[in-house]
């Protein structure tokens, strides 16, 4: 013991020098301060730092009792010890009550050094002691505001599976308080089975165990459903037995979604792999069949011209080679057609020229195109007209006793009875490319049928004008090699074939389908197909909306409550958009002089322009009541024109109602169009009847 620091309390001098020679004969290193009186010993005390306080018990003016009193006050850590020559055993156990260490009586001093080195050494046990019991406690402040504050759900369990402690975390999370939760176990808290049972299974595991485990499970809380990961770890007691568990919780539900919008992201991506793989497959597949379709009519056209040119064939082969040559060419040419025809569907571009005409014609027509193909193949070829006089006729089955008066009045109503309005020669390519498809598919021997009915039904684009429209039907079935099930719902894209290959046994570009698809619906139709599966044959269905006739019309009436009753829009005199004036929109000449024909034909003061640039010239010096503007044109398109209109003040023209003009009929092209700033959308060929009743509509909520 070295560096120690003694206050000796005592007023005999001889007592003091005798004290003084016991401890260094006891090897104790320390340094002595004697004081005699209480001013000394008090000022000695505030003043120093001890480690050890001797006195006597009788002191001059005061007792020892008050001196263990004072030091009690001032250093109640400084172990203190009587030396003193007479005390009575009373006194002495007062003494030890009231925080000495020990009492020495003069008489055995022998006991001092080791009564110092003892007091020493159980204060040196005792601050160690505070200051591990300090340290714990800091320790446990520390850990209780890490639980507290913690975002992860803390709970400590014990043998009989009751919650012992949970922290706040758990109220944040599911609402549960946690003095809900202790004393309870889980199924008394209303946890669902699916949850509690794995749950309490895998803390009875870690019990038995020792071993930590962990648990995922989710929750449906008042937040919705939550994804929680739980830790289980072991409490240990001395003899090594688990006996509590502590749970620690936390709410993975944000990387859990992190995680799903990933792996729905990696399949996302997987998907568009596998597409974009197909495209180019497909791509490859185009490729080699479009090489192979338009080498073959090349490679009889340039051979044959090579036989010519030798002026050694004779007449029968001199015909037969020219006879190949034209009809490679034609080949070659209509190759060619359906490409530039699906570049001008996929670019919006496909112009109509519609006018009232009938299907019957264009029927025949296509089927007289058609039928060499079909005789080469001994393929039957019918053509039935169905609702003519409630009977059944056929193009080449008339009855022979009907003269030739009667025959031409059959041909009026049946003509007139499938009135469309359309492009003629637009509806003839639709046959034919579906005839064309038929007849190439169908075995030697088999047969085709063209059937042509009307029947009732709606129309969404023009529901708005006339109800219960009827409609054409045009179903072309066949005996053919059908269509597969996986490849149905793929018959009508551009440059699919069933058989993409190039040992396929029917030639073609994939194409025809695609194009009928997009004309019919260029004509506010649509097309379907079905097929019982391979080598059943396959049946596809046209149906076109008719124009309504005098006496239908009449009868259907105009869907608009805000027309007077005296309004007539059957009459032929009749003028509805009479001082209506419209500025028209269109960069396509044909069109233009189409909708100015329309427009003044029902009265109206029509001017057509070619360019937005045009239009907003226009626009302020003609004071148009309705704006009509086609979507699709160079260099500023109808959406331009409609935003910057919208701009204008309204002395100019920035609240006239408009009409837009595209060539596509789907939803999202008119949502896209009245989000843009028009107040109505009409998808090509435009119906004369339905851009005059819109416009009637429109100009009759702006006056109102």
């Amino acid at each position: 013991m070295s560096g120690l620091s003694f206050l000796l309390l005592e007023d005999s001098l001889l007592d003091a020098e005798l004290i003084d020679a016991l401890l260094t004969e006891g090897g104790i290193v320390y340094r002595l301060k004697q004081v005699k009186t209480r001013d000394e010993y008090q000022k000695a005390l505030e003043q120093g730092s001890f480690d050890l306080i001797l006195s006597d018990y009788s002191l001059p003016g005061f007792d020892g009792i008050t001196a263990l009193e004072i030091a009690q006050y001032v250093c109640p850590d400084v172990p203190f010890i009587f030396v003193t020559a007479t005390m009575g055993e009373e006194v002495a156990i007062e003494t030890l009550k009231k925080g000495a260490i020990d009492y020495v009586l003069k008489q055995r001093m022998y006991r001092l050094v080791p009564s110092i080195r003892r007091a020493l050494r159980e204060a040196e046990e005792r601050r160690a002691r505070q200051q591990a019991e300090t340290e714990l406690h800091r320790r446990e402040q520390e850990f209780r505001a890490l639980v507290e504050n913690s975002p992860d759900i803390i709970a400590r369990i014990d043998k009989n599976l009751r919650y012992v402690y949970v922290n706040p975390a758990i109220q944040r999370s599911t609402g549960m308080p946690p003095n809900m939760m202790v004393g309870k176990k889980t199924p008394e808290l209303g946890i669902p089975e699916e949850i509690y049972s794995p749950w309490e299974a895998r803390l009875r595991k870690v019990f038995v165990t020792g071993l930590p485990c962990f648990f995922d499970f989710d929750f449906l809380s008042s937040n919705g459903i939550r994804y929680y990961q739980s830790q289980i770890v072991p409490e240990f007691a001395l003899n090594g037995s688990v006996e509590t568990l502590l749970s620690i919780t936390r709410d993975i539900t944000e990387s859990k979604q992190a995680e799903q919008a990933l792996r729905a992201s990696e399949a996302q991506l997987r998907q568009q792999k596998d597409e974009l793989e197909q495209a180019n497959q497909v791509k490859d597949e185009f490729l080699a069949v479009l090489s192979h379709e338009l080498r073959s009519p090349l490679n009889a056209i340039l051979g044959w011209s090579k036989l010519l040119r030798s002026r050694k064939l004779d007449t029968p082969t001199f015909e037969r080679a020219l006879e190949t040559i034209e009809r490679n060419a034609k080949l070659q040419t209509q190759l060619i057609e359906d490409l530039l025809d699906v570049s001008r569907i996929i670019r919006g571009k496909l112009t109509l020229h519609p006018h009232p005409t009938s299907l019957v014609p264009a029927i025949e027509a296509a089927i007289d195109t058609m039928r060499l193909a079909a005789q080469a193949k001994s393929i039957d070829l019918q053509f039935k007209i169905l609702d003519v006089g409630n009977e059944e006729t056929t193009d080449s089955h008339f009855p022979k006793q009907q003269n030739e008066l009667q025959s031409l009045e059959l041909t009026k109503i049946r003509n007139s009875q499938f009135q469309v309005l359309g492009d003629p020669n637009r509806l003839q390519q639709i046959i034919w490319n579906l005839l064309s498809n038929a007849i190439k598919f169908t075995p030697n021997g088999g047969s085709v049928k063209v059937e042509l009915s009307t029947e009732d039904r709606e129309i969404g684009r023009i529901r708005e004008v006339i109800s219960d429209s009827p409609h054409a039907k045009i179903i072309v079935s066949d005996t053919g090699i059908g269509i597969s099930p996986d490849f149905l719902p793929y018959v009508f894209d551009s440059f699919r074939q069933a058989d993409g290959s190039t040992t396929r046994k029917q030639g073609g570009l994939g194409l025809g389908l695609a194009i009928v698809r997009h004309l019919v619906e260029l004509h506010g139709g649509s097309v379907t197909a079905s097929s019982l599966g391979e080598g059943q044959g396959s049946t596809f269905t046209v149906q076109l909306p008719l124009c309504a006739s005098s006496k239908d019309k009449k009868k259907a009436g105009i869907v608009n409550s805000s027309l007077s009753s005296s309004v007539k829009p059957n009459s032929y005199t009749y003028s509805p958009l009479k001082g209506v004036r419209v500025l028209v929109v269109d960069d396509e000449a044909d069109s233009r002089d189409f909708l100015v024909f329309a427009l003044e034909d029902s009265g109206a003061t029509a001017t057509a322009v070619a360019s937005v640039e045009q239009a907003l010239e226009v626009l302020g010096t003609f004071k148009p009541h309705v704006l009509v503007s086609d979507i699709g044109m160079p260099q500023q398109d109808g959406y331009n024109l409609i935003q910057q209109v919208r701009t204008l003040p309204p002395r100019l023209g920035g609240d006239i109602p408009a009409i837009a003009l595209t060539a596509y009929a789907g939803e999202k092209n008119r949502t896209q169009a009245i989000a843009a700033g028009f107040q109505r959308h009409l998808a090509k060929p435009i119906i004369p009847e339905e851009l005059t009743n819109i416009i009637l509509e429109l100009v009759v909520d702006t006056r109102t």
